[in-house]
């Protein structure tokens, strides 16, 4: 049984913390088994070592007393990558293909809930009793549990019940979407639950060599995994193959009964057993991996907050694409995780942000820390879904799709556009309060039909304005809230692009990024990835990174 969350239903639990980082103290210690979710983020900037003295941001070494012209004309002839660019917004079309390409995915998935419902119905099971859960995610039913019989119904009448349930666990479906990502678009990560052993699986072989017992074809056990683990650990030397196939193959909410389960097994703490055997960026993933998601975000606010200056780049990406559910769930052990050793208040989160940003984008931060932007509620959503007509006759198909217009207020869109008008474009400087309260508090999809009445009014698009009107930190907050509710995989993947490209790899925004986007988006972020570049994920992270590290990162991506 796994623990409901606001994320896949497959990603709670408790753990540790990475390696300590400069000025960050220790971390705080493991908590109990909660309902947490899937998304695991691990960036910190670790200074450098190289030099001892300050060096100012465009200063070339060595040439302190060079006017700074000569100093950016040096510097320039230097530079074998350009710097940095502000994100490029991806292109329409292609927002549209990919819009395409969900709506083909999602079609077909439901021929196959459709098929299976059906089955269901024809073979007398009620399905009406159902979870929506259990419907898309059929268990074997135990033959102790005899299937509950109906009565026999007519042809009409299976096609009435067909149709009901379809639209009911569509609606249900889209519900448990928009907890997870804050929209409707389906998505899919490369880690999913291990099921059960199969034929050449290495933990079932080394099962029956050593305990002489098959495990193939049974459902996946604790117990065994951890054997395996201590038998990769014990001795001299370290099968770091062994780690990397349980841990990148493990869902998080079963990595968390893997600690609890090595700890019932051995009296010992799984963690600082694997603490003890690995070293480097590879450590400091695999602790990311058993980390709890919610807890993990937690730290690394706290991390960016703590200490000399302010990771401002942290701080956006986590609080400006966490849905309301998942902020809420930070909000609950932030206080545990700052102050490890008393009880806190909930308003530590806030205070913290506040005495550490400043000016608008502080209160851009702070709005996005209440989790309260508007959702859609189940009734509209309801409404807005509706199903497809076969073009040909008029006929219903039985499915089903959502009719985005009816999810937005179209006036309200026009007047809120014109508002933003006034706030920026029409006026001499910028009302940066307007563009903090739309931005912050409308749902994704009032918030795309603002942007389009934009365009009309100015013809501009929201991004260009944005870029035009704003600056600093609340420009980049800004942009990533745009960028985030257009295509969440694409933000993600220019984020991953822009981790590797140049000189030197940022390994922290690696791991945060692929650790807490596997349960949830991956799949989609590697095809975003693949337009950007032309190169898989896969491929990018073999030429940018090594060793156990690189292997690692590549069994979480997957190669197809």
């Amino acid at each position: 049984m796994y623990y409901q969350s606001n994320y896949p239903p497959y990603n709670p639990g408790d753990s540790v913390y990475p390696p300590q980082y400069p000025n960050s103290g220790p971390p705080p210690p493991p908590m109990a088994m909660n309902a947490y979710s899937a998304y695991n983020v691990n960036q910190y900037q670790v200074p450098s070592n190289n030099y001892t003295y300050y060096q100012p941001p465009g200063m070339i070494p060595g040439f302190a007393n060079v006017p700074n012209v000569q100093q950016m004309h040096l510097q320039s002839l230097q530079m074998t990558e350009q710097p940095p660019q502000v994100m490029d917004m991806p292109t329409s079309t292609y927002l549209k293909t990919m819009d395409s390409h969900l709506q083909f995915y999602q079609r077909q998935k439901q021929v196959e809930l459709m098929e299976r419902l059906e089955e269901m119905i024809r073979n007398g099971q009620n399905v009406k009793e159902k979870k929506a859960e259990e419907i898309l995610e059929p268990q074997p039913v135990q033959p102790a549990e005899p299937v509950k019989q109906v009565p026999t119904l007519s042809e009409e009448a299976i096609k009435q019940t067909l149709k009901e349930e379809m639209k009911r666990v569509f609606v249900a479906e889209l519900l448990r979407r928009q907890k997870v990502s804050g929209t409707f678009d389906m998505t899919e990560g490369t880690v999913k639950p291990f099921k059960k052993y199969e034929t050449g699986d290495p933990v079932a072989e080394w099962y029956l060599k050593n305990r002489s017992m098959s495990m193939v074809g049974k459902a996946w056990d604790p117990e065994c995994d951890c054997e395996y683990l201590r038998a990769a650990m014990k001795g001299l030397g370290t099968n770091d193959d062994a780690i990397i196939l349980v841990v990148s193959t493990r869902c998080n909410q079963q990595r968390q009964e893997l600690k609890d389960m090595f700890k019932t097994l051995y009296g010992r703490d799984l963690i600082t057993d694997l603490k003890g055997e690995l070293s480097g960026d590879y450590k400091e993933l695999v602790m990311a991996l058993f980390v709890s998601p919610a807890e993990f975000d937690a730290w690394c606010i706290k991390e960016a907050i703590y200490g000399l200056g302010t990771d401002e780049q942290a701080l956006v990406e986590i609080l400006l694409t966490r849905t309301n559910d998942q902020i809420k769930e930070i909000r609950a052990v932030y206080p545990k995780v700052v102050h490890k050793t008393k009880l806190a208040k909930d308003s530590q989160f806030e205070k913290d942000i506040r005495d550490d940003t400043s000016g608008d984008f502080k209160r851009l931060l702070i709005s996005a820390s209440m989790g309260k932007r508007y959702e859609i509620p189940p009734e509209k959503l309801e409404a807005a879904v509706e199903e497809i007509i076969n073009p040909q006759d008029g006929t219903g198909t039985g499915m089903f799709e959502v009719n985005y217009s009816k999810l937005c207020d179209p006036e309200k869109a026009k007047i809120e556009a014109q508002q933003l008008y006034k706030a920026g474009e029409a006026r001499w400087g910028t009302d940066e309060e307007t563009f903090n309260r739309i931005f912050s508090s409308r749902d994704y999809y009032q918030l795309r039909a603002i942007w389009d009445e934009y365009v009309k009014i100015t013809q501009r698009d929201i991004l260009n304005s944005v870029d035009r009107e704003t600056s600093g930190d609340f420009r980049q907050g800004l942009r990533a809230i745009v960028m985030n509710i257009r295509s969440r995989p694409m933000f993600f993947a220019e984020k991953l692009r822009d981790a590797m490209k140049g000189l030197g790899t940022d390994e922290r925004t690696l791991i945060r990024i692929i650790v807490s986007r596997s349960e949830i988006d991956m799949v989609q972020i590697k095809e975003c990835f693949l337009k950007l570049t032309n190169k898989t994920l896969w491929r990018w992270i073999k030429e940018d990174t090594s060793f156990n590290f690189k292997k690692l990162l590549q069994a979480i991506v997957g190669k197809n």
